[in-house]
């Protein structure tokens, strides 16, 4: 396995591996209009990498910088994905790692992400040492206009 930072290319792997990995239909990907905008973004930040073997990219890990009332600042993991037939086998472990080597060079002492309870994926992030903060948060939000047709 081989860990790379995102590049251009990587956008429709990037969605295959979303779609595979939580379990959405295809066109998902299509009907989030802002899927590559958020992939550059995370690009720009220096904190989106994804695994490969010799034919695919086979994992993705997506960041970004947030502002912290204690910290002055942290990495907020906002997507992390491996395809199913990848997963179990280290990929996630590594693709979080490697978010944690720059976070580490920029200063930080901090890496969150947010997962519910009752999901696989808690349990991993407690074994990999991430902490339950006994949290739960809800983001909402308010249309304040309407697309153009």
């Amino acid at each position: 396995m081989n860990i790379r930072k995102v590049n251009e290319n990587d956008i429709k792997a990037i969605g295959t591996i979303y779609v595979k990995a939580f379990g959405h239909h295809e066109s998902f990907v299509e009907y989030c209009k802002g899927f590559g905008e958020y992939i550059n973004f995370c690009v720009k930040q220096n904190y989106a990498f994804v695994t490969e073997n010799e034919k695919e990219i086979c994992g993705v890990v997506l960041g970004y910088e947030k502002p912290d009332l204690f910290d002055g600042r942290n990495v907020y993991i906002d997507l992390l994905a491996v395809l199913p037939e990848y997963q179990c086998k280290g990929c996630g472990k590594a693709l979080v790692a490697a978010i944690e080597k720059v976070a580490i060079g920029n200063g930080m002492k901090e890496v969150t992400l947010r997962t519910a309870c009752y999901m696989d994926a808690f349990h991993i992030y407690n074994h990999w040492g991430f902490k339950d903060s006994r949290e739960d948060q809800r983001y909402m939000f308010r249309r304040i206009k309407e697309d153009e047709k």
